[in-house]
Formats: C-alpha cells, structure tokens, sequence
C-alpha cells in the first residue's frame, strides 16, 4: 500500500503534463501543490485522530502497524522529494564514489569549482563610452537591484553613451509602477513594453481582459509587447496542459498588437543545451548541476526546440502585420544558419542580441559575417537589470555590462570576458571581438530601433475612441 501511495505521487504529475487523465485529475494533482501546507495539516489531523482511538480502543499493534507505515510513507516521500531536487542523484552508484575518490585526495576538483585565471597577454582596447547614441532594446526595470536609484541608473546610461533603455517588465500593475518610478522622472530615456499576462488562458474572458490592457497600456506610453519565454515553456491552462507558442487562443492578443501597429518583441526557447542529455558531454553541464531544473531533456509534456521553433514560425506567418523582435538572436545564438533562414523567410521579423556574447563572441568570423549581412535586422539589446552592482563597486555594474557588449562589437580584443560572465555563467570559455565598421555599429545601436519603434502619438491614434485611457506619462 505504501508502495502504491508514493508511486502515485510521483507519476501523477508526469501523467498529468502529458495529459493522460484528464482535467480532473490533472487540477485536483495541482490544487494540492499549491496548498501543501494545508495537505499536510489536514493529514497530520486525521493521523491524530485515527492514533487516539486506537489507543482508546486498546488496538496497540494496529497502532504499531499504522506508526511503522506512516515511517514507511514520510521516508518514501521524503525521497521522492530529494530525487526532485536531484535528479541526477546517484547515492547507491559505486561509480560516483569512485569518482569523488581523486577530489578527496587532490587530484581532481568539482567541475562547478572550476575558474581558472588566464594568463595570456593581449593588446585588448577598452571602451569607456561608446560614440553613438545606443538604444537597449532589452532591459529589465523589475529585476534591477532596489540599490540602484532611477537616477544612478540614467548616470551610468549618460557614463557609457545609451541615449535610451527599453524596459520589458510591464505586466498589469508592475507597469505602472515601473513607470511611476523611472519613466515619470526620465520619460526621454525610459521607453516601456507592455507585458502579456499568460496565466490569463486560465480564466473565464481572461484573454479579452489581456486585449483590454494592451489597450490600457498603449494609452500610458507603452511603444511594444514582451512575450517571456514562460510562453511555451511554462504557462499552463485550465487543464493543466502546458500552453504552446502557436496556440490559436491567443490570436486576439496579437491581432490587437498588431491592429495598434506595437512591436512584438519574443523569447521563444532555451538554449539548445539545455534541451540535450545532461551529462559530461554537455558543454553546459555545470550550470544544470546547480540548476537541474533547467534541463528540458526529454522532460514529460514539454516541446522539443524543433518543435517551439516551428511553432513560432507559424505563429510569425499567422501574423505578417506584426513586426517581430526574437529575443537573444531568436534563441538561435549557437545556429547562425537558422538565424538567417529566419531573417531572410520573414521580412517582418528582427532580432537583438541581448544575452548571447557568450556564443557569438567564441564563432567571431562567422559571428561578423553575420552581423554584416543582417546590419538592418539586428539590435541591440542587453538583458540588464539583473544584478547590477551600484556604480563604484568590485562586480558587474551598469557602465561595466555596456562596455563589455561594446568592446565585443567594437573591437577585435582577444579572450575577453562576456557581460557579466561570473553571474550568469554560460559557460568556460572567453570571447573574441567583431570590430564593426562604423555603419554597421550605427544601425545596430540605435538606427534600427528608431525605425522600428512607433511614437506614441501613431499609436493613440489606433486605439478605439471608447477604450482610449487618459495618458498619465509624456511620450
């Protein structure tokens, strides 16, 4: 019986993500784990309860029976819960022991340990402050440390040469509160996306409600929508099946984008990594050991990369109205030949380049061309916010993420770190520069943004009369 109970815990959410029982099933699994505590409390109770009468009813080995059970059912689940935070987990592997032999006695380390210091010496040219006026096309204000003040964050802007950032956090109510803090007091600097709420799929009109506020939004400034990755890779409907980058549910949404003639700037996937075996043979391994929860290999009812790429394409062809911005190259950052398969098919459909030194910068010749080719399709993007250090501090602050991404396009600087290497940690290796020709460089910091982001002013003038909200920030 035991057996059975914890086997029920655990392939009841796998048969759930691949929708094998239904609905019911699938919502009563997640009820449960959204309410865990009070699951236990109600257990905890009831085990109570069945304890005193038995003792009351002097039935002393069933009370035996029913202690060495419920033993039995706290070590099987606990774990069943240890294998899900370690799923690579090898307790009773006599290999791993073996393995961790030679680090016990010095002659290997852990592979997450691993960061060496080089000691090549290059001519490698810095940058201190770009001459063009860049546009960050992809900035996060919600992730952005509570340290760093509205007006530390423009110094470091005016430090580094970017004329604007533009801010994708903008779900209902984190909108407007970014835009309260940063765009009221730097409305020239500050250009807001609004962000699509995907969980809305799971309640009644929740979908209109999402057109609605695109509306809303349009209305305060907003010049864009964000569409996180979560859209494909993590949002769920009602039934509790996982939401898909195509679903024909969301139509509206995109048709109200591209009635109000707004940018759809997208993040469809993850890196290709993440979607192959985690094992030694994977050249991002050490970020899944610290982070198995990333691994999409083979995991029960997600798509594969194939799959959410083609599912993007056919979203892309359902709307030719839209101009479309892939998020970090499109997620295609490490097969530059699809990237261009992609920009040459879609003529409405761009790319920036946020996120993706790490890769671009180890294929430079290729990387370059690339670049070149695509000069009118590419932009720049950073994916800031996330911890930044105060301006005067030892880590990766502001004006030290932008001259890293300018010294790559910039120059031809040698083995050089990629932006905010030992924070995110895409992997051990350096990068080398693109050395841009200046035409080039323009375009990509700040030409291509131009032309594609509308004003505020076209964008009014799309919104119906009645749903027209009064604008609370100057364009």
């Amino acid at each position: 019986m035991t057996v059975a109970v914890c086997a029920l815990f655990t392939t009841l959410p796998a048969a759930a993500d691949s929708g094998q029982n239904g609905g019911l099933v699938s919502q009563l699994i997640r009820a449960a784990q959204m309410h865990k505590l009070a699951v236990v409390a109600v257990v905890g109770v009831v085990a109570l309860a069945v304890a005193i009468w038995l003792i009351a009813k002097r039935h002393f080995l069933l009370l035996k029976v029913c202690v060495v059970l419920g033993i039995v059912v706290v070590v099987g689940f606990g774990w069943m819960k240890f294998e899900e935070k370690y799923p690579n987990e090898k307790v009773f592997s006599l290999q791993r022991y073996k393995e961790a032999l030679p680090i016990v006695l010095g002659n290997d380390i852990p592979l997450t340990t691993f960061a060496p210091v080089s000691v090549l010496k290059v001519h490698n040219r810095y940058i201190t402050k770009t001459a063009y006026p860049v546009i960050d096309i992809h900035f996060h204000l919600e992730s952005l440390p509570l340290d760093i003040t509205p007006d530390q964050l423009v110094a470091a802007m005016d430090a580094v040469g970017v004329s604007q950032i533009v801010n994708l956090g903008g779900l209902p109510g984190v909108y407007q509160n970014l835009a309260e803090k940063f765009q009221a007091k730097h409305p020239d600097r500050i250009i807001m996306f609004a962000k699509a709420d995907i969980s809305a799929v799971q309640r009644e009109g929740g979908i209109a409600e999402q057109v609605r506020w695109f509306d809303e939004a349009a209305g305060l400034g907003a010049l864009g929508i964000k569409f996180s990755k979560s859209f494909g890779l993590g949002h769920r409907d009602a039934s509790g099946k996982l939401v898909a980058v195509d679903d024909i549910r969301f139509d509206p949404l995109f048709t109200e984008a591209g009635r109000l003639g707004l940018p759809v700037l997208i993040h469809t996937g993850d890196p290709t990594a993440f979607f192959e075996k985690p094992d030694n043979h994977n050249e991002r391994y050490a970020e899944m050991l610290v982070h198995p929860e990333w691994s999409l290999y083979k995991k029960p009812g997600y798509p594969t990369k194939e799959d959410m790429m083609k599912a993007r394409e056919v979203l892309i062809t359902r709307h030719p109205e839209i101009t479309w911005i892939g998020a970090h190259m499109g997620m295609n950052d490490d097969d530059l030949d699809f990237a261009a398969y992609m920009l040459d098919k879609y003529p409405n459909y761009n790319v920036d380049m946020s996120s993706v030194v790490h890769s671009l910068g180890r294929q430079p010749y290729t990387a370059r061309r690339f670049f070149i080719r695509y000069q009118d399709r590419i932009l720049f993007g950073s994916d800031g916010g996330y911890k930044l250090a105060p301006a005067g501090s030892d880590g990766w602050t502001t004006e030290r993420m932008y001259r890293s991404y300018f010294e790559f396009l910039e120059t031809e600087n040698e083995y050089a770190d990629y932006p905010q290497s030992d924070i995110t940690k895409q992997g051990h290796w350096r990068i080398y520069g693109l050395n841009l020709p200046p035409e080039v460089l323009e375009k990509i910091y700040y030409k291509n943004a131009q032309r594609l982001l509308p004003t505020h002013e076209a964008v009014v003038a799309r919104l119906p009369p009645k749903s027209t909200p009064p604008a609370l920030i100057a364009p």
